[in-house]
């Protein structure tokens, strides 16, 4: 056998062998309610992140990259702003849960209304509620409530396969076995998406993972957000989420479907007084 043949041989071989795999402290798991409840505390260990990060669009509407400044706090605060190539503003977003402003820079516009997931859902092709979507960044899977699951080892891939199951759905769980993160979350049976993980950060004692993937198969959209630089949990900085118009813009209100209201917004209630 040649030099050429035997390497051929030699890398074939190689990628047929199961992946070395790396436990946590406690070793390999076994019993899948206990791989699941560790999963839970572990994503939600992040509850507040604010940095910076590049968000790659591909879908029938839109393809593209954009800079990103984000602070997303649970549940559903949520700060967006993008940029463009020469990393000048173009519009940034405002969510808090209930209400929500978007400003577009070129038409010096604010648009403002509930927070329902058509409005905060406006820089991305897919709709999504608040809460989901602040989830999905601070790297967390919303998860089916399971009415029974199952736990693999697949030892090619190196992963737990946890499964859910509720009803006709199933909800398919790659877990890294070390820090027992997801890394990749698959939903069949009823409407939904994928989700990917990767690149993941050790931050003392959380775990957090750089890259986000979210797939909406029948819609033919991929949305890749990677972080550069974030903080995790650190006190959110409330004035990024005041709903106040910048001075000078065109006001819109719109109603929950993103539909614009004829006539004035509504006036603003009052703040209650303290001690009335």
């Amino acid at each position: 056998m040649n030099r050429a043949a035997a390497a051929i041989f030699l890398a074939l071989l190689c990628s047929a062998c199961p992946k070395r795999i790396e436990f946590g402290p406690e070793g390999q798991l076994t019993d899948a309610e206990q791989v699941y409840q560790r999963v839970r505390q572990n994503q939600d260990n992040v509850a507040s992140l604010e940095g910076d990060a590049k968000l790659h669009v591909d879908s029938p509407q839109q393809s593209g990259t954009v800079g990103m400044f984000l602070s997303v706090t649970r549940p559903g605060m949520l700060h967006l702003e993008t940029f463009d190539f020469f990393n000048r503003p173009l519009a940034f977003l405002t969510a808090d849960g209930t209400r929500f402003g978007l400003f577009q820079a070129q038409t010096n516009t604010w648009y403002q209304g509930p927070a329902s997931p058509q409005n905060v859902s406006r820089f991305l092709p897919v709709v999504l509620p608040g809460e989901e979507l602040v989830a999905i960044m601070l790297g967390q899977v919303p998860l089916l409530p399971p009415e029974r699951m199952t736990l693999e080892l697949d030892t090619k891939e190196g992963v737990y396969v946890l499964t859910l199951h509720q009803g006709p759905a199933t909800q398919v769980l790659q877990v890294h076995p070390k820090y027992l993160r997801v890394v990749k979350s698959q939903v069949r049976g009823v409407p939904g998406y994928d989700l990917a993980f990767d690149d993941f950060l050790e931050r003392g004692d959380l775990i957090f993972p750089g890259r986000v993937e979210l797939i909406a198969s029948q819609a033919r959209t991929k949305l890749q957000l990677r972080y550069q630089q974030v903080k995790l949990n650190g006190r959110p900085d409330l004035s990024l989420y005041d709903l106040a118009p910048p001075e000078g813009a065109k006001v819109v209100e719109v109603d929950d479907a993103g539909r614009e209201l004829s006539g004035p917004p509504p006036e603003s209630s009052p703040p209650p007084v303290p001690g009335s």
